[in-house]
């Protein structure tokens, strides 16, 4: 099990890999080189990977390093690659440098894969949303949609998935703070889930909510894991 802790105050996080067979910490409160703008994104074959965000101002500039889960040393970097799952040996991903193109991975050794292996499995388990900043066309669209059908006003970013016939967006709102809501929509615009995420919110987060084996998961109030299946 690795863990990742962030101290807002401090703007600090710190990673954790702890063997509950033997009841032990691999390693422990393990601070990277940058202190805050990096979060854990996947594990996998005794490889642990993280998300680097290169440029603050635009989400999308990401990079991807790679560590040995036992020994807690790194492996490999690509210093521009976006996570979108991990399966069977292969990291799938974007690549921002020359327009956002689809980029596979070998998990072992960071080197990209120009042919798949035939029969080769790499569908998504883990599905993320895609995140728009306020400034970002997408964001202009949506925010008009939610002013005309709800009188509500999206602020600063927000996060969306089309899945299953289903639209999910993760977006935030002026209540005395920011508040963070996750609304579940079907293609015709009937609300189909509204239900807060956070409040009392200094800033915005990532990835607030994935889908993983037809649920749609996300911590409430950073305490609570909360799950509803899609039908």
């Amino acid at each position: 099990m690795v863990v990742e802790v962030r101290n807002s105050n401090k703007k600090e996080v710190r990673f954790s890999a702890f063997d509950y067979n033997q009841n032990k910490f691999l390693w422990k409160d393990k601070a990277m080189d940058e202190s805050w703008w990096m979060n854990l994104s996947a594990v996998s074959d005794d490889i642990v990977l993280f998300t680097l965000y290169t440029d603050t101002n635009n989400p999308d500039k990401k990079a991807t390093l790679a560590y040995n889960l036992d020994e807690g040393t790194m492996i490999w970097w690509n210093n521009d690659f976006s996570i979108s799952s991990v399966r069977n040996g292969l990291v799938t991903g974007f690549s921002e440098k020359y327009g956002r193109r689809a980029v596979v991975l070998d998990l072992k050794t960071g080197k990209t894969i120009e042919s798949l292996p035939e029969n080769s499995n790499v569908a998504e388990r883990v599905i993320r949303p895609q995140q728009y900043m306020n400034d970002h066309s997408y964001f202009e669209t949506v925010q008009r949609f939610f002013t005309q059908k709800f009188n509500l006003l999206p602020l600063a970013a927000l996060e969306y998935l089309e899945h299953e016939s289903l639209i999910f967006i993760s977006c935030y709102f002026q209540e005395n703070e920011l508040a963070n809501y996750l609304f579940v929509l079907s293609v015709d615009g009937t609300l189909l889930l509204k239900e807060q995420i956070d409040e009392h919110l200094k800033g915005i987060g990532v990835d607030t909510f994935f889908i993983l084996s037809g649920s749609v998961f996300f911590v409430k109030n950073k305490v609570e894991l909360v799950s509803y299946k899609i039908l």
